[in-house]
């Protein structure tokens, strides 16, 4: 079986798509300048912190909106097409951002830079499950993780360089990496609907679509347990910064903190992955979520950095035990016609958890730092006992539409 082979050879077995796919999000991911430069772009413009988080909450009201058009883009037109939108219309919006005036025109284009940045990854995910067979799937998804972690390590440092130089470079960075992916997507990917998903009697009729996934009570289940995790996760750069100052420690050690974390994820995540993935993915899940709650809910109470670091190693274990599990759990509730949506519906259960937990997790923190810990404890254990209760049901097969046309079907690999 794929499971026991060496990992090099299982690698090697990858189709192209997914490599393609692999590369690109990596090459997002390094050039992600606007996200991480966008608060000093706008300070320097002689804008107060204040309207410049404004800015940066419409960039996550784009997401948000992103994920939504996505996933029907996918399922309707392809993912190619989906992929190929986003990253042109990502590369056009960001490359303008430079050139606006005004704190309501640049709040406006960053916000469309939002949704069209987010519209590949339901797409991205739903051309992983079309063309990875089903034991290789939750490996596909790890080595997806492993690209944005390396991604997403190196880029700041190019970002930091350009953005020495003028920030207009900063924004032309990160158009060219979205074209590039792009590019790759339109050169290399397949076109139109996956074969195997031909359109049903119900795609037909009008109906399915986000109104299927979101009465998918144990799909439901799972999002919410998603919520749970990315809510506590995004404490790691929410209010964990906030910890060890009051702790008495400088930035520089929080950078090593966090440079720990993405240390083991690109060491340990693949070979890790190779014993979870042959598990029950809803109990893999929830040890992930136990152990990141653990390491969460422990913070508060260290205050020596060695013991900071103890519970960063201990989070950032959890993260990789769940989160490849997770990624791929989706294609064993989602149907065929409805792979980019329910795709789309995760990219959903993520953002509004990581806009909760800045949010939510700085109010608690600035009334009582323990009591945060110990909510987050909470919440990630709840999670764990969502998932539990998101086993995928079994479907009835629909009866294909007569007589309606495919888009151009997507070659297998």
């Amino acid at each position: 079986m794929a499971d026991t082979a060496p990992l090099h050879q299982r690698l090697r077995q990858l189709p192209r798509s997914a490599w393609v796919i692999f590369a690109g999000m990596f090459l997002i991911k390094f050039g992600n300048f606007l996200n991480v430069f966008l608060v000093l772009f706008l300070v320097s413009r002689g804008y107060s912190t204040a309207q410049a988080g404004l800015a940066v909450a419409a960039v996550g009201l784009g997401t948000f909106v992103g994920n939504m058009i996505g996933g029907t883009v996918a399922d309707r037109f392809g993912r190619r097409s989906a992929i190929a939108v986003s990253m042109f219309g990502s590369a056009a919006a960001t490359a303008a951002v430079p050139f606006t005036d005004g704190l309501v025109t640049t709040t406006a284009l960053v916000c469309l830079v939002g949704v069209f940045a987010q519209l590949y990854r339901p797409a991205a995910g739903a051309l992983l499950v079309d063309v990875v067979d089903g034991e290789q799937r939750v490996m596909a998804f790890a080595v997806l993780r492993l690209a944005v972690n390396v991604g997403m390590a190196v880029g700041p440092l190019v970002g930091g360089l350009l953005s020495g130089h003028s920030y207009t470079y900063v924004f032309a960075g990160d158009a060219l990496f979205s074209l590039a992916f792009g590019t790759l997507a339109l050169l290399l990917l397949p076109a139109g609907r996956p074969a195997q998903a031909p359109v049903t009697a119900s795609e037909a009729a009008g109906k399915g679509g986000y109104r299927e996934v979101f009465t998918d009570r144990p799909y439901v289940l799972f999002l919410l347990s998603m919520v749970a995790a990315t809510f506590v996760y995004g404490q790691t750069t929410a209010t964990l910064p906030l910890h060890v100052t009051d702790a008495g420690f400088s930035n520089t050690v929080y950078g090593l903190l966090l440079g720990l974390n993405a240390l083991l994820c690109v060491v340990i995540e693949l070979p890790l992955t190779r014993h979870t993935e042959r598990r029950d993915p809803r109990r893999v899940i929830a040890l992930g979520l136990l152990l990141l709650g653990a390491g969460m809910g422990l913070t508060g109470a260290m205050n020596a950095v060695w013991l900071l670091a103890l519970t960063v190693v201990l989070w950032t274990v959890a993260e990789t035990i769940y989160t490849p599990i997770a990624n791929a759990y989706p294609a064993e509730f989602s149907p065929a016609h409805l792979r980019g949506r329910y795709q789309g519906a995760e990219g959903l259960a993520h953002t509004l958890g990581g806009t909760l937990g800045p949010a939510v997790g700085g109010l608690l923190y600035g009334i009582n730092a323990p009591l945060h810990w110990t909510v987050c404890a909470a919440v990630a254990v709840l999670g764990a006992v969502l998932v539990l209760g998101a086993k995928p049901g079994v479907r009835q097969t629909e009866t294909p539409a007569a007589q309606t046309p495919e888009p151009v079907p997507a070659t297998t690999n």
